[in-house]
């Protein structure tokens, strides 16, 4: 950035006053009451009427997901195009921060924040189980037969699009506009500053409550989810791994000894905690990646992963905007169940990751952080997809159809017949860890810091309770239903429909912004 843009910078926005001048209001306290309401509410109505509430879920899902699945998928494209936008436009240059701002994490480190707080414990859960269940079950009308080449590459590609960019762009949309205010315009971490540009008595009124409303809902939603599946899955890991019975207990042992560990990361602070934390689980994935790459069929997979990329971007544009059309019985329930389920669950992430890794990219380039948020995350996450999906796909047909019918076990099924099988589960139960209480820290800080009026660094006490209270949502609903963890799948995805439209306006913001950056 030039000295007379840095200049144009300090200016005010249009129509708001700084930071220092205006009043913000406070909605701490009121965001905290209201979630923690919304968290017993659901906790007690999954616990006293859990098949009334699991009708209402599922079936408000349904009906969002059939009649407005367009939105998801056109949403989730457009968030690509418009960071792309951004990172190769001329606002790239732009620094969170001072124009002479520097990184405030290494590049590794950084990365390694970049990726265990996003879509870290989606991989591990789903690496093997989804290109496993697509060879077994592909779409029926690509006419492909199940069990054949044509359906292993389909497989992996799908695999690849569901946890491609599209999923990590929902991160980028919210981490872009909040690390440029917090950094670039000194403003707090509060979601509502979106709507800076329409005045800070829009931020600060009504508007901004019903947005970080929907933003602390949807990341409550979408963090019990994932702690539940991988909750779910850590138990019956060691039931395969330990011969230990996958019982109330064990999962009571998992959440509890996840919810410890988090509690002393968030407490040592992010310089601390999580960055030490990061840097050991990204030295273990790809130290688990190499490990399969030697002793699996090494050509094999580095073909795997080439062709499926190849395939993967050749496809982008028909892929990412599939929808059912012409043949909506057979399509609705496979692209509604996968492409749209991924994307909006997402989204319920992107309240929580997006403001988490804007945290860590302090120094970075608007460009920096586009890239690295979107691109070097998918390329692990493929790299992993692809040995492991490999494994999988070539797994003896009993194992095959075992780990097909068995999404939270599919990974520790197939690694029983191959070499170094137990030692690399060992490995998958320990990422599976590191990954979640990574992702868990992120949402405790997001959670924490809304709650008290968006500081950069929430109390102890406050990051303490939000840890417990994420856990005590998803335990309770895990072992007091069992359909408790699918009902909050159902509640995360009716979230991200609100949360899409929050998303919309963060990049209308960020363009407003930007613009403003350059003004003469």
């Amino acid at each position: 950035m030039s000295n007379g843009n840095a200049a144009v910078a300090a200016k005010p926005m249009a129509g708001t006053e700084t930071a220092e001048q205006g009043t913000t209001l406070k909605q701490g306290k009121m965001l905290f009451t209201s979630t923690m309401t919304f968290i017993v509410m659901v906790v007690l109505a999954g616990l006293l009427f859990p098949d009334k509430l699991y009708d209402v879920g599922i079936g408000t899902m349904n009906y969002l997901t059939e009649t407005f699945g367009w939105i998801y998928m056109a949403g989730s494209f457009l968030y690509v195009m418009v960071m792309f936008f951004f990172a190769f436009s001329k606002y790239g240059n732009i620094r969170f921060g001072d124009d002479n701002a520097k990184p405030e994490f290494s590049t590794f480190s950084w990365m390694g924040m970049l990726f265990s707080a996003g879509m870290g414990t989606v991989m591990l859960y789903w690496g093997v189980a989804e290109p496993v269940y697509h060879y077994i079950n592909p779409l029926v009308t690509t006419g492909i037969a199940p069990q054949t080449p044509e359906a292993a590459e389909f497989a992996m590609k799908q695999s690849f699009i569901h946890q491609g960019i599209q999923a990590w762009s929902a991160f980028s949309v919210v981490g872009l506009i909040l690390g440029y205010l917090m950094y670039r315009k000194k403003e707090n971490g509060l979601i509502s500053n979106i709507l800076l540009p329409w005045g800070r008595d829009k931020a600060n009124g009504n508007l901004g409550k019903i947005v970080n409303l929907i933003c602390v809902f949807g990341a409550i939603a979408g963090i019990s989810t994932s702690l539940g599946q991988t909750g779910l899955s850590l138990s019956v890991s060691f039931s395969y791994l330990l011969g230990t019975p996958d019982s109330t207990m064990t999962k009571l042992l998992v959440v509890g000894t996840i919810t410890g560990i988090t509690v002393l990361c968030t407490t040592t602070g992010l310089e601390k905690g999580i960055k030490v934390l990061s840097d050991y689980n990204a030295y273990l994935l790809m130290g688990l990646i190499l490990l399969v790459g030697l002793v699996g069929p090494t050509t094999t997979m580095l073909n795997v992963y080439f062709d499926s990329l190849g395939n993967y971007m050749n496809d982008f544009f028909r892929d990412g905007l599939m929808l059912p059309t012409f043949a909506p019985e057979e399509e609705t329930s496979w692209v509604t169940g996968w492409p749209i389920y991924y994307y909006a669950w997402a989204i319920a992430w992107a309240p929580f990751v997006g403001p988490f890794i804007a945290r860590v990219s302090k120094g970075r380039t608007v460009r920096e952080f586009i890239l690295g948020s979107m691109i070097l995350p998918c390329l692990g996450i493929f790299l992993w997809v692809a040995f492991f999906g490999t494994i999988g796909i070539q797994a003896p047909v009993e194992a095959l159809k075992a780990a097909a019918a068995s999404s939270k076990a599919a990974t520790f099924i197939v690694l029983e017949g191959f070499p170094m099988g137990s030692i690399i589960s060992w490995g998958v139960v320990l990422a599976l860890f590191t990954c979640f209480i990574t992702s868990l820290n992120s949402s405790t800080f997001t959670l924490s810091s809304m709650s008290q009026d968006g500081a950069a660094n929430p109390s102890n006490r406050m990051k303490t309770i939000w840890t417990i209270a994420q856990a005590s949502m998803a335990l309770t609903l895990m072992l007091g239903s069992k359909t408790g963890i699918e009902l909050l799948q159902s509640i995360s995805l009716i979230f991200a429909l609100p949360l899409m439209f929050v998303l919309f306006l963060c990049m209308i913001s960020t363009v407003k912004m930007f613009r403003e950056e350059f003004q003469n």
